[in-house]
């Protein structure tokens, strides 16, 4: 019988990674997505601090590119330090965002760490109270090995008490993922290995517990794609070798996803509070959330949703609800709708609105005539020269819009 253990299982940290595509949100937030990547790197030392685990394995992008910027390694550093001062090992393999080669000048590490050849398979003892208690196998990533099977080279020792792999790669096939070290499932079955501790590939899964075969997904969503919790695991392993997995939250900013049925919602004011309802199902009291909303169905919105600009309006008066230092943000609300233009989709009164000011419009020349009869037309005077296709065109959208709006007694009259 050996000695029971503990470790943590997290990579793609991708330190330095920019939120460059958001709009700004305000002071406070902006400087939280700055340090997010930062930030949840230092939850995953508390958390080892915490949970007082015999070491931490980084499996691969510890930075988010060869160019990485000092601050990312300084960070990187200072936290293994504080690990260190708790004599918690740390191990590492490159993955094909910071390979071996792009390492080669950096901040001198504290002695606690450990990183993974990238020219062989390297195996270290992972030490408990001075007795070995598992033998841990990897090999690092560099340009020129990215798209070896790296995991087919690994080969344990009969007389290792457990055996652990540290592997960057591709299990399979990932969409939106490159064939990283790629390799498959039946030939890591084949491999005397059992806990294969994987990075690479964004999203939390445990491929297999026959042996262990387990993604921890990024430390910290980088994008709307990434949403859901993002984190590590913390792995408990018996006397007799017995796996036990949890995953914990280490993200600094969550991103999520949610989906409203316009065929629910009957006005702007049931929209709004939909939108409200939506964040407060969300709301934590201890992070930030980036919300993506996705519009399906059909209903009386159906023609308004589609307009990008009143989107952008439901989007400014939700966010000016959020006052506390942890909000729930919309990033976006996508409208995934068909053609909504056909009056069949909108009721009563509404519909044969539509159905009129449709049958109106039947050119640009149309609406032309329309407008040149009016006796406004005539005060322009030489002026009406400027008045240009796409202007009516725009206008007549918009008359539409408000039309369908006013029907629906969502605005307040004067």
């Amino acid at each position: 019988m050996g000695i029971p253990f503990r470790f943590i299982q997290c990579g793609d940290l991708h330190l330095g990674a920019p939120f460059r595509y958001l709009k700004s949100f305000g002071r406070s937030l902006d400087a939280a997505m700055v340090r997010a990547t930062y930030t949840s790197f230092q939850n995953i030392v508390n958390l080892a601090i915490r949970q007082r685990v015999a070491a931490v394995l980084v499996t691969g992008d510890v930075y988010d590119g060869v160019d990485h910027p000092l601050e990312a390694e300084m960070h990187f550093v200072r936290g293994c330090e504080s690990l260190d001062k708790e004599q918690i090992a740390v191990y590492v393999v490159q993955g094909n965002h910071d390979p071996a080669d792009s390492w080669k000048r950096h901040m001198p590490l504290p002695k606690n760490v450990h990183i993974f050849s990238s020219e062989r398979v390297e195996r270290f003892p992972l030490l408990v109270r001075g007795q070995e208690v598992a033998g841990l196998y990897g090999r690092s990533i560099d340009h020129s090995t990215q798209y070896e099977d790296m995991a087919s080279t690994i080969h344990p020792l009969r007389s290792d008490p457990f055996s652990i792999a540290l592997v960057h790669g591709t299990v399979g096939i990932h969409e939106g993922h490159d064939q990283t070290g790629p390799c498959t499932l039946e030939s890591l079955r084949s491999i005397p290995i059992q806990y294969w501790a994987f990075g690479h590939v964004h999203k939390r899964q445990i491929i297999s517990d026959h042996p262990y075969i387990v993604y921890a997904g990024n430390t910290q969503g980088l994008h709307r794609g990434e949403s859901g919790p993002k984190g590590c695991y913390v792995v408990d392993v018996s006397s007799r070798g017995a796996v036990e997995t949890q995953f914990y939250e280490t993200n600094a900013i969550r991103f999520a996803e949610e989906t409203i049925d316009l065929g629910q919602v009957k006005s702007v004011l049931e929209m709004l509070e939909m939108l409200r309802h939506k964040k407060e199902m969300l709301r934590k009291s201890y992070i930030s959330i980036l919300l993506s909303i996705r519009l399906i169905g059909a209903g009386p919105l159906s023609e308004m949703a589609r307009d990008s600009k009143v989107r952008a309006t439901w989007i400014e008066e939700s966010h000016a609800e959020e006052t506390g230092k942890y909000g729930v943000y919309i990033i976006g609300i996508d409208c995934e709708l068909g053609s909504i233009s056909h009056p069949s989709i909108a009721p009563g009164m509404i519909r044969d609105y539509v159905k009129a000011i449709d049958s109106m419009h039947t050119g640009i020349e149309a609406l032309e005539m329309i407008v040149k009869a009016r006796p406004e037309w005539k005060r322009l005077g030489t002026h009406s020269r400027l008045v240009t296709e796409a202007m009516l065109q725009s206008a007549y959208e918009k008359a539409r819009r408000d039309g369908v709006r006013l029907l629906q007694g969502n605005d307040h009259e004067d």
